[in-house]
């Protein structure tokens, strides 16, 4: 029968494994978990930006909205022949008027008008949708400003061939041809 001795040696290799095993399983844990951390912080600042950035539209809105109300109270009280021709003239703008321009996949729909449209919306209706980024959505167009978007057309999914652009005072939809490259 042949015994084997352990040493004093043996031992503390042994020990000295299980201990750097479970150092990298716990470093590996760690990591695992400050990378969700990480991930999630990301997700919460970005949701953050969004909100804020809505508010700041939704106030913008708000502001153009009172402000047009206001021109137009002011239009209605002052009577005629004591500036109210000239108000009248002053207000006389040009109603919100859309261009749609392309570069490739990069669309910019213009507001020709002298208007601020508010709640700008654009849609691809019932028609294929291809690849659409960033359409915009209860924007805020000031005159002669424009929004960028993007789309693009697939095999299943070919580019639209016309968009629908709906504005605060003109809520049925205008149809846009999607021009060609």
């Amino acid at each position: 029968m042949i015994y084997q001795a352990m040493e004093t040696g043996d031992q503390a290799t042994w020990v000295s494994a299980v201990v750097a095993a479970v150092a990298i399983i716990y470093t590996y844990v760690q990591s695992h978990q400050q990378k969700k951390s990480q991930a999630r912080a990301e997700e919460l600042q970005r949701q953050a930006s969004e909100i804020a950035a809505r508010q700041a539209e939704a106030a913008e809105r708000r502001a153009l909205a009172t402000e047009q109300m206001l021109e137009r109270f002011i239009a209605s009280s002052l009577p005629p022949g004591q500036g109210r021709e000239a108000h009248d003239q002053r207000t006389s703008l040009k109603p919100v008027d859309w261009s749609l321009a392309r570069e490739k996949d990069l669309f910019v729909l213009r507001n020709e008008g002298d208007e601020v449209a508010t709640d700008v919306c654009v849609t691809t209706g019932d028609n294929p949708t291809g690849l659409a980024w960033h359409l915009p959505e209860n924007a805020v167009v000031r005159a002669h400003e424009a929004v960028e978007f993007l789309m693009a057309g697939s095999m299943g999914a070919p580019m639209p061939r016309q968009i629908y652009v709906t504005w605060a005072g003109h809520e049925d939809p205008l149809v846009i041809p999607v021009p060609a490259r």
